[in-house]
């Protein structure tokens, strides 16, 4: 079964303008099953699209999408700002979140110079389990939030939608710590953090699904969550992954959001690409120029 793995290293922090953005990769590798993620698609021109971005974003046989999961951090202006935690660690429920794969991302974290307590703001961009699993820690027989002077930020939708009738496991014990912490604080899907970081509303692969935009001094880089999990979806922006709530609404916002950033110098960092880059409008769609 294929596995994904620690990465050999970190990519470089990235700055723009008076903020440092500090890739945090957990893992990566062939993630998941092509088929299964894009199952709209004819498996010929699926075969065909994942050749064409070749073996950084699929594996050889290409059936299966090579994948990271990695976090964000936003430094400057005295602030410490965490954008999604990953798959997290060993839960009570969950020994291991991933089969197969031991996390080491607080490690990453420490190599940064990033301090648990130093962390003033955390923001999930939406409650998939990928997402949010380092935002606890189990130790000494509890769950507590992993950054304890960190507020937890949440859009009031996604909350709501992830609570529904019983809450799944990853929910129960990365994310309803935080409100018996009273560190759990919700949001409106444009909220602006500072000065130099906002939300982006971008609501379809969940209903309070946002991006973070970081403007500094001339320059910005837009943290694009899941919007995009493949490169594919630059040609095919009307296609959704499976694991979409709305695959239209995430389709229609795809469109408009790479419309808006396309051609304007801005840095596109999707979560779940091994490396992001400046998006240009092509004639069959859009393309990821390396930074």
């Amino acid at each position: 079964m294929p596995t994904i793995v620690p990465p050999p290293s970190q990519p470089a922090p990235v700055q723009v303008g008076a903020r440092t953005i500090v890739p945090l990769v957990e893992a990566v590798g062939p993630a998941l099953p092509a088929r299964a993620t894009y199952p709209q698609l004819d498996p010929g021109e699926l075969r065909d699209l994942l050749t064409a971005h070749g073996d950084t974003y699929s594996d050889p046989s290409r059936t299966h999408l090579r994948m990271a999961s990695q976090g964000f951090a936003i430094l400057g202006a005295g602030r410490v700002i965490l954008v999604d935690t990953c798959l997290g660690g060993a839960k009570p429920d969950r020994p291991r979140p991933r089969a197969g794969f031991t996390s080491r991302w607080p490690s990453a974290l420490a190599a940064a110079g990033i301090s648990p307590q130093h962390v003033d703001t955390v923001i999930n961009t939406h409650l998939h389990h990928d997402h949010v699993g380092w935002n606890t820690t189990f130790a000494d027989g509890r769950l507590r939030p992993t950054f304890p002077m960190a507020r937890y930020l949440i859009t009031r939708e996604e909350l709501a939608h992830a609570y529904g009738v019983r809450p799944p496991t990853h929910i129960v014990d990365s994310v309803l710590p935080l409100q018996a912490a009273g560190q759990l604080e919700t949001c409106d899907p444009d909220t602006r953090i500072d000065h130099e970081v906002r939300l982006v509303p971008a609501p379809g692969h969940t209903p309070g699904h946002v991006l973070v935009d970081i403007t500094s001094q001339g320059q910005r880089a837009v943290l694009a969550a899941d919007l995009i999990h493949h490169p594919l979806q630059l040609r095919r922006s009307d296609v959704s992954a499976a694991m979409c709530t709305d695959v239209h609404q995430s389709a229609a916002t795809r469109t408009r959001i790479l419309q808006r950033y396309a051609d304007t110098d801005t840095l596109f960092l999707p979560s779940h690409f091994p490396r992001g880059g400046y998006l240009h409008s092509a004639r069959d769609g859009w393309r990821l120029a390396p930074a």
